[in-house]
């Protein structure tokens, strides 16, 4: 028997099962009705899949569309990169790292030349790498990811080592100033991680977050003479997507295991760089705010795949969708989660 949204969240809410509060969710009928039908008529696009979670871990409700189901491994894109910084922060945690203001020359040595070359370049931290400001030169957002001028799609063409091409940008600003989206940051990141633990990148993904967090359906794409991406490539179910948000949203601990540190969690959304009036960027984690104040944050990736975390509501919501096309859809897959996070 298939169920609706509708149908589920009517069920949740005549078992007892509701938001914080136990909101009654037949006073939503008309718009959980409305979103459903929405989701159904591509209003936001392709939408494979929405999973929303209580603090305790309990799944408030699960949507399944198209051919997609709870097993379904969908790409997650740059949602990795929000992986990469607890990643960091496990390794900050366990003094591997002393501190993400530490300059990134401390760990590449054969690129000293550089580094040193110029005061700009050398002053780097592993700071401006999370929340974006290296002040190199790069834009990443000029054309969509699905053109080949893109700088990131036309490097993974080119087949080049993505550490090195890093380290020979061109410089644009001084560090910590100006944002600027640049997925090989995460992946200079990931080679700390992979040089200060002594694992590969994917390896210590796997032993230190996907394991504990019971993770165990996964894919990680792959590419010509570089490692493991870390600013993309992996595939999850919207489930295990979901354990990510939970896991920020109970400060590091997983069903009463810590994985990473509370003091990391609320480093890593905390704003760092100002992106829009609405919007600002922690350590390669997002941030909304509404009326000056955070509302929630998450992890995005292109397509439209989220991890959603709203503290006061105290729900996770994870929605993965197939939007790889520049194509505006005509309502952004964002407003699902304001108008979840709103039943409550």
């Amino acid at each position: 028997m298939r169920f609706t949204l509708l149908s589920i969240l009517l069920l949740i809410s005549s078992m007892g099962y509701g938001f914080p509060g136990n909101v009654d969710f037949t006073n939503y009928s008309s718009r959980i009705s409305e979103l459903d039908k929405d989701i159904r008529q591509g209003q936001y696009g392709r939408i494979n899949g929405i999973v929303v979670l209580n603090k305790r871990g309990k799944i408030l409700f699960e949507q399944y569309y198209g051919f997609n189901s709870k097993s379904s491994l969908n790409k997650i894109s740059s949602v990795t990169k929000s992986i990469t910084s607890i990643a960091i922060g496990i390794c900050i945690d366990r003094g591997l790292v002393k501190s993400i203001d530490e300059p990134v020359t401390n760990y590449f040595p054969e690129y000293s030349l550089q580094l040193t070359d110029n005061h700009t370049r050398g002053s780097i931290t592993l700071r401006h790498l999370l929340n974006q400001t290296t002040g190199l030169k790069w834009d990443e957002w000029f054309f969509p990811y699905n053109y080949a001028s893109n700088n990131l799609i036309a490097l993974l063409e080119s087949k080049a080592n993505w550490v090195d091409h890093f380290f020979n940008l061109p410089i644009d600003t001084i560090p910590g100033v100006k944002f600027s989206y640049n997925s090989l940051s995460s992946q200079v990141i990931a080679e700390v991680v992979s040089r200060v633990s002594g694992m590969p990148f994917k390896v210590f993904v796997v032993e230190n977050i996907f394991k504990p967090l019971g993770i165990d359906a996964y894919s990680w794409d792959t590419y010509f003479s570089n490692p493991y991406p870390a600013w993309g490539g992996i595939s999850l179910t919207t489930l295990d997507m979901a354990k990510i948000g939970l896991l920020m949203l109970n400060e590091g601990s997983y069903k009463n295991k810590r994985v990473v540190s509370s003091g990391w969690v609320r480093n890593a959304v905390s704003i760092e760089s100002v992106f829009s009036q609405s919007a600002g960027y922690g350590l390669h984690w997002w941030i909304e705010y509404q009326s000056g104040s955070p509302f929630m944050y998450y992890a995005a990736g292109y397509g439209d795949q989220y991890v959603f975390v709203v503290p006061e509501k105290e729900i996770v919501i994870a929605i993965n969708s197939q939007n790889f096309s520049d194509y505006r859809w005509p309502k952004p897959v964002i407003e699902i989660a304001r108008t979840i996070a709103a039943f409550s």
